[in-house]
């Protein structure tokens, strides 16, 4: 199985609203990767009591695929489309990673 991970890293006078990004965008990711093979969706709140600090990350997607292939085709077909609805709920920008996720018995 193969992991998109895309992890927002809090910078000093950043924003981001969770309602958007956990409602809106997921909703949209969910349409536009759901053809292209995305078995599993993510979207992850960090739960910082003192609020966030520079560095640490605020939330994450996850997004999982059967295939490294599948997962590289939907990135270059929905990409530009979902990197364009980011500024909708922050002005942070994701940083991706792909991994392949291994049980372990």
């Amino acid at each position: 199985m193969i992991r998109i991970t895309g992890t927002y890293v809090w910078r000093d006078g950043a924003r981001f609203d969770h309602d958007i990004y956990q409602h809106e965008h997921m909703a949209l990711t969910r349409e536009l990767l759901g053809p292209l093979g995305l078995t599993r969706l993510e979207a992850e709140r960090f739960m910082l009591p003192k609020g966030p600090r520079v560095g640490e990350p605020v939330a994450a997607t996850n997004a999982y695929f059967a295939s490294l292939e599948q997962a590289q085709a939907a990135l270059a077909q929905a990409g530009a489309q979902l990197a364009a609805h980011v500024v909708r709920y922050t002005d942070l920008q994701p940083q991706l990673r792909i991994s392949e996720l291994k049980p372990i018995v």
